[in-house]
């Protein structure tokens, strides 16, 4: 990770939150969870290691309901000054990492007839912008990866989606955006104005639970209108 995103996520809640120790973060999860049997593993998805052991950890459960892949980094810059390590840890994070688990976690849920599988894309899947090449390039794979599997799936009651938020208000976009580039971009929203975590949650929570049996093989665009100009 380069100096430039080290500082911007240093100023982000999502970096103390990856700083913390495993059992800070294990008694923060239970305050929102009725159930208290929950186990943490932190795991760095650019280190191969680290997800091997991960995936070797989801093999030896006995049961998985629901997946959800929401891990994704991005590198903003123009094509021909990405390096191959940002090209390679781009695909590998966004793409490769949710097909290895996705495979895995497929298995066990076939054998119980029943399970979720939801891909936290991008609207940079459907449409793009200067400098989001190779993210542009994994999101619409995460969405065609979407559709492939719900088909695979769908005879074993296992329904398969995409998410793909726009802009929301988070310390991040606004440290990468800037208060200037956050305007100029509300102005570009329909609704004039960026998402907020809980209206991408909640979206999340709705395709992970019975209400939404009947979906399987959509990409939902949650962006406030952004792309439908």
């Amino acid at each position: 990770m380069e100096l430039q995103e080290k500082k911007i996520l240093k100023k982000n809640k999502a970096y103390k939150f990856l700083n913390l120790k495993k059992n800070i973060i294990k008694n923060l999860v239970k305050k929102n969870f009725k159930k208290k049997k929950i186990k943490i593993y932190k795991v760095n998805f650019l280190k191969q290691n680290e997800v091997l052991n991960f995936l070797k950890v989801v093999k030896k459960l006995n049961k998985i309901d629901i997946l959800i892949n929401n891990v994704g980094i991005n590198k903003i810059d123009y094509i021909e000054n990405l390096k191959n390590e940002h090209i390679d840890n781009l695909i590998n994070v966004n793409l490769i990492t949710a097909i290895k688990i996705s495979s895995l976690v497929s298995k066990k849920m076939i054998s119980k007839k029943k399970g979720k599988i939801l891909n936290i894309s991008s609207i940079f899947g459907v449409v793009s912008k200067e400098k989001r090449s190779v993210y542009s390039a994994t999101k619409s794979g995460l969405n065609g990866f979407t559709k492939s599997i719900s088909l695979d799936l769908a005879k074993y009651n296992i329904q398969v989606n995409s998410i793909s938020p726009g802009f929301v208000a988070t310390d991040l976009t606004k440290n990468i955006l800037g208060v200037k580039g956050m305007k100029k971009i509300k102005k570009d929203i329909p609704l004039k104005r960026f998402a907020t975590k809980e209206e991408i949650s909640n979206l999340a929570i709705f395709l992970s639970s019975n209400y939404s049996n009947y979906i399987t093989g959509q990409n939902i665009i949650i962006d406030g209108g952004y792309t439908s100009q």
